[in-house]
């Protein structure tokens, strides 16, 4: 697994090596783990494929909280340090909050916590070959808001209206984009709602965050048989299955997914992986 800190620097460490625990206990220290210096933490996380065949002909993806974006080889991680290696420059107020495996035939989607997103082609953003740079922008923010999700999209094309009009297709090709607010509510939209533009505009709304639904805590891709599991800045966490969550257009609210307590917050949504029973 691929470790990224809020300074840009990647470390590289293999799963077992992580200590298991249960859900009620309180885990190791990341400073235990990895070497990590006092004023750093980490802000993404990302797994590597088991087969190392692959890693030549895939690219790895980065996006900031402050909208920039990068596309490398993943061949430019395979050889990490022990004490790490410079993954991205970042300016002082800026952060890595994404970093996701991609192939040259898919999309991106980058959602913000004000509730806006733009989807386009990965084949369109330039190789970089340097390890050192900002990137370029990927999305453009409003004052005070900021990208909370990268998301991978499959670029199909079939039309939708095709799609829609045929319900086995619709079956078995449509993924929904579910969006988790940090007060607990959400939705889930078809990602044929999601239009492909260009890259660097101000996007489109992907939910409203009202004063009932707060800022957009996660945003990810989820298909019908899926279940995610959500967890709270108090350490509450909940298994939800996918289809018991409303599917609903972009410009809604959505639903109550988690009753939360006080001032408790949803702070990470993720999908449980395929395999795991």
């Amino acid at each position: 697994m691929l470790f990224f800190s809020t300074q840009g620097l990647v470390y590289k460490i293999k799963a077992y090596k992580i200590p298991e625990g249960t859900s009620a206990s309180k885990g190791k220290s990341i400073f235990n783990i990895l070497p990590l210096k006092n004023h750093h933490s980490i802000s993404s996380i990302m797994p590597l494929p088991e087969d190392e065949n692959e890693w030549k002909n895939l690219k790895i993806i980065f996006v900031t909280s402050k909208g920039n974006i990068r596309k490398n080889s993943l061949e430019d991680f395979i050889n990490i340090n022990a004490s790490g290696k410079i993954a991205m420059k970042l300016s002082d107020d800026d952060k890595i909050i994404g970093v996701k495996i991609c192939k040259e035939d898919q999309d991106i989607l980058l959602s913000t916590k004000y509730g806006k997103c733009i989807r386009f082609m990965s084949k369109k953003l330039r190789l970089f070959k340097g390890r050192s740079s900002k990137g370029i922008r990927g999305m453009q923010l409003a004052d005070g808001d900021e990208i909370i999700s990268l998301s991978i999209l499959d670029n199909s094309k079939i039309d939708s209206k095709k799609i829609n009009n045929d319900s086995k297709i619709k079956k078995g090709l449509e993924k929904y984009i579910l969006s988790v607010s940090e007060n607990g509510y959400g939705k889930r939209s078809s990602y044929f709602d999601y239009r492909v533009t260009n890259r660097g505009g101000k996007g489109i709304i992907g939910i409203i965050n009202s004063s009932r639904n707060g800022n957009i805590a996660c945003s990810l891709v989820v298909g019908e048989e899926d279940e995610i599991i959500l967890s709270t800045d108090k350490g509450g966490i909940m298994r939800c299955a996918v289809k018991e969550i409303r599917v609903a257009g972009r410009n809604t609210q959505g639903v109550r997914i988690k009753k939360l307590k006080g001032e408790e917050k949803v702070v990470s949504v993720i999908k449980i992986d395929d395999n795991i029973q």
